[in-house]
């Protein structure tokens, strides 16, 4: 499969509306130290830093391998880079001066590494560019949308894969592995990337029966068993029976994109509990989705999430069961699965066109199991446009 680079126009636009930021915060400079943002405004993910000054040509700073990231990135300064000490020696030949003031992504980078740059950048005031940063990345551009449609494509072949490889007897992993090998067969990374602290995701999560019910620190509605106590989360070794809810919550990655989409299965018909509660999920999604669009405020999205599913008498196990409901219906995606926008509560800001977003409205049955629907939209002038294709009907084996 052939490599995309990030275009030249990609790059250049982005570098663009970072500058304009920092001139607007009066900054001198933004230094990106994290890989996912560094690959955003360089089009590279190898061990380098990029210096991004306000009125000076952007400069590349690159550890390993500097010959790599002249093939990939269309930044044109790449200068090789020793150690962190030359870094301000670096920065006063290429740039002429020392930043008296500079941006870095305070959100993400080790208190050991932080305290290294502050006596690096010695009478450098140092501040936070990650909300700045973040908010450059919500909005995503023609070329960034075109990938996730690709990674929507994956998906849909990932769950057309299902009726065809289920079978009773084996186990949430062994399904799981199966579909990761299909996912990567046509380009999915199989990793997907999360900004939080000590968070991790992965492509796939199959539940099924009772472990669907079961909880564990990841902050969604369900956790599953996972393998062990070292990864207590996702798939686990449980066999798969008849007539129980199958909940496939399976990522896909493609060129650094990802979309987030969840569907159902049953071998053999599914009681009529979880059909009607599946049923449900997919009403809330379509009232959602129905009223999202520019300038709606997402908090408003999400408590009508909670309305519709409190008329049709879900409350109880809407998004968790008691004491652990998650605060959101829906996250922002892109490179990263936490990405603004946020549809959770007291997230009062609007939709914009051009923000990337799935939404997982979920009912948690403890003991018994979790059903649920997901998919990734783009916001468009008028409303929103879905990402994933896969078909959403209950399949029954």
């Amino acid at each position: 499969m052939e490599k995309q680079y990030v275009p030249a126009e990609e790059i250049e636009k982005r570098v663009h509306t970072l500058r304009s930021e920092v001139a607007k915060r009066e900054w001198d400079a933004v230094l990106i130290v994290q890989n996912v943002d560094l690959f955003y405004f360089s089009g590279t993910m190898q061990n380098a830093l990029l210096f991004v000054p306000l009125d000076g040509e952007e400069t590349l700073m690159v550890k390993k391998y500097r010959e790599r990231v002249q093939r990939e990135s269309a930044i044109a300064r790449v200068i090789p880079l020793n150690s962190w000490n030359d870094m301000p020696a670096l920065i006063v030949e290429h740039y002429g001066r020392t930043p008296q003031k500079m941006g870095i992504e305070l959100d993400v980078i080790p208190a050991k590494d932080y305290i290294r740059l502050q006596e690096i950048f010695a009478g450098v005031e140092i501040v936070d560019s990650s909300s700045l940063i973040k908010a450059i990345r919500k909005i995503k551009s023609t070329y960034e949308i075109g990938l996730m449609k690709q990674a929507g494509e994956i998906g849909k072949i990932v769950f057309e894969e299902v009726p065809r490889v289920l079978k009773e007897g084996m186990t949430e992993i062994e399904l799981a592995g199966i579909l990761v090998a299909v996912s990567m067969r046509h380009g999915n990374q199989n990793y997907l990337r999360m900004r939080a602290f000590n968070a991790y995701a992965y492509s796939w999560h199959v539940l099924s029966g009772y472990t669907g019910g079961v909880l564990s620190y990841i902050d969604a509605p369900m956790g599953g068993m996972g393998l062990s106590p070292a990864f207590p989360v996702g798939a686990s070794h449980k066999p798969i029976k008849a007539h129980e809810p199958i909940l496939i919550d399976f990522g896909i990655c493609y060129n650094g994109y990802q979309i987030d989409e969840t569907r159902m299965f049953s071998m053999g018909e599914l009681p009529k509990r979880f059909k009607d509660a599946y049923r449900a999920t997919r009403e809330i999604e379509a009232a959602m989705t129905a009223a999202a669009r520019p300038g709606v405020s997402c908090h408003d999205i999400y408590r009508m999430g909670w309305e519709v599913a409190r008329r049709l008498g879900y409350e109880e196990h809407f998004m968790g069961p008691p004491d652990y409901k998650t605060r959101f219906i829906g996250h922002g995606i892109g490179l990263e699965i936490d990405e603004y926008p946020f549809i959770a509560q007291n997230h009062d800001y609007p939709l914009e066109e051009g923000m990337t977003f799935a939404l997982e409205p979920k009912m948690v049955f403890p003991e018994e199991g979790a059903v649920g629907i997901e998919n990734t939209f783009v916001t468009s002038e008028e409303g929103v446009e879905q990402l994933t294709p896969a078909e959403e009907t209950l399949i029954e084996v």
